[in-house]
């Protein structure tokens, strides 16, 4: 039987509240890309109920998300 490989997300999801230098972001979750580049898959983990909004970010290797 073969087995189905898991791949790692590709995109991170956060709730942001506010604005520029003052915005708070919190992680709710991660996305996977479509194989046609054309969406995403969603998993949350956490549903915000203040006012915000929900942005999708690209997962940056270790090495540059450190710069």
């Amino acid at each position: 039987m073969k087995q189905k490989q898991i791949k790692a997300p590709t995109h991170e999801v956060f709730h942001v509240v506010g604005d520029g230098e003052n915005a708070r972001w919190t992680k709710i979750g991660v996305a996977w890309a479509h194989k046609d580049k054309e969406g995403l898959n969603l998993a949350v983990n956490y549903s915000p109920l203040v006012n915000g909004r929900t942005v999708v970010r690209k997962i940056k290797p270790a090495t540059e998300a450190s710069k």
